[in-house]
């Protein structure tokens, strides 16, 4: 069952690109990380690292580009941040697929029931995501629950 597509638009009318949190990162290994705001993601995705992650996806199930930004800090020290945005519209089957795959590969728990309320989903997705006990090692494709 797929999603209900939500498109917000800002006060000129266009489509609203600003990332709704929170977001759900993947990386090759079909980890699956939740991040709330820009300040988690600079936490969880170091820019030499931007590579090892596949799929990034917002609250509203919008895919999102991850890239690294230069900032200038004091005494004129430069630091890279990974920042992020939307590049596409909602694909909520493949967010979907990406949670599923995570709870089979890496838990020993049932994946978020899946609805037409998408921030809700992600919300529940980072509620499970924080308590459930995950395996040292991720289970071969074979063995997925």
């Amino acid at each position: 069952m797929a999603g209900k597509v939500v498109t917000t638009e800002n006060e000129q009318g266009q489509a609203d690109d600003t990332v709704s949190f929170p977001i759900v990162l993947i990386d090759d290994d079909q980890w699956l990380t939740v991040c709330g705001s820009i300040p988690d993601i600079q936490l969880a995705v170091e820019p030499d690292f931007l590579d090892d992650i596949v799929a990034g996806y917002d609250a509203l199930a919008r895919p999102l580009q991850l890239f690294a930004q230069e900032k200038h800090g004091s005494w004129g020290t430069r630091d890279a941040g990974t920042m992020v945005r939307v590049s596409g519209a909602p694909e909520p089957d493949a967010l979907q697929r990406h949670v599923q795959s995570f709870f089979s590969l890496w838990t020993d728990e049932e994946a978020p029931e899946f609805g037409d309320d998408l921030p809700q989903y992600i919300n529940s997705v980072k509620s499970r995501t924080e308590t459930v006990r995950t395996r040292r090692k991720a289970r071969k494709p074979e063995e997925q629950i």
